[in-house]
């Protein structure tokens, strides 16, 4: 174990919390700690193997599923975690996902999870 790796990971963590808006408590836990593992798995301190893109049941599980969830939003739209910590300055809404795609969270799920699965089975294919 690299006990200075780790360390600096849990600080890009715990520091994001300092900086990221919450909605004004308003913001579900698993969201803020997706947002929290969004800026490790960004900065290359998240352990490689640690889940599976795609693996899970849904996008607000919170922490690196959630993480690797808005690392898709931010595939798709520039910069989508910090617009998305901006919109919850004052409060939250989960429409705020559509705002900013133009789909509804559960449709950008789905496409989500089909891009896993379809990576998975070009794996078995290839």
């Amino acid at each position: 174990m690299d006990l200075k790796w780790e360390f600096t990971s849990l600080m890009h963590h715990e520091m994001t919390h300092v900086f990221q808006w919450n909605g004004e408590v308003k913001t579900p836990a698993p969201l803020v700690e997706g947002i929290a593992d969004y800026t490790v798995l960004k900065a290359n301190y998240f352990p490689l193997g640690f889940t599976k893109p795609g693996s899970w049941d849904r996008w607000d599980e919170g922490y690196v599923h959630t993480a690797l969830f808005l690392q898709y939003c931010d595939e798709l739209v520039l910069d989508f975690v910090a617009k998305l910590n901006k919109m919850m300055r004052k409060t939250y809404d989960v429409s705020f996902f559509q705002n900013l795609t133009g789909k509804p969270v559960e449709e950008l799920w789905k496409d989500y999870k089909a891009k896993y699965v379809n990576k998975a089975f070009e794996g078995i294919q290839g």
